[in-house]
């Protein structure tokens, strides 16, 4: 059985390994399956609040705050699952927004401590941030490659680590 682990580990390293160099070269795919993968977050929380409501609505007052949340979750999840394109565009214009706002809090932060050591690099980075959420609010290309990005080095960290795994594995088994 620990022959087959150590099999599984490395097949999953080099599995994820390869993902991730996919991932980072196709940023589409990586924008979708991402959107899917939420989707699918959101429906199995959601559905985890509707059976929540039915056990607990005897012991909790807000609990139809509850199934309206489970409700909603359920909705938005089926949306990013079924109209994954149009979900892969609202993610985009979230996140570019998210940029820009925190673009913004980084220029008022570096004035706010103006004349103190590196302000002026926190203005920078502010300004960076704001070309940045700009350019992503008109580019979604500039996103998804991002995410592909993200994503795809996760997935390569992730691998390395089901390798190092299992090479402490095999060099602890080598040991007995």
């Amino acid at each position: 059985m620990r022959k087959l682990y150590m099999y599984f580990v490395l097949i999953l390293g080099v599995a994820m390994i390869g993902l991730g160099i996919y991932l980072m070269f196709n940023p589409s795919t990586s924008l979708q399956a991402l959107t899917i993968f939420i989707g699918i977050i959101l429906v199995l929380n959601g559905i985890n609040e509707v059976i929540s409501y039915f056990g607990e609505r005897k012991y909790w007052g807000i609990s139809k705050w509850i199934m309206l949340d489970g409700i909603l979750s359920i909705l938005v999840g089926g949306f990013a699952i079924f109209e994954s394109n149009m979900a892969e565009r609202v993610f985009i214009i979230i996140f570019a927004i998210w940029i820009l706002a925190s673009a913004i809090l980084r220029i008022l932060t570096a004035f706010a401590v103006k004349g103190f050591p590196g302000w002026t690099l926190l203005l920078i980075m502010g300004i960076i941030g704001l070309i940045i959420a700009v350019i992503s609010l008109f580019t979604n290309t500039l996103v998804a490659i991002a995410i592909g990005i993200i994503l795809g080095l996760f997935f390569i960290f992730q691998g390395i680590t089901c390798l190092s795994l299992w090479w402490v594995i095999q060099k602890g088994d080598s040991k007995k």
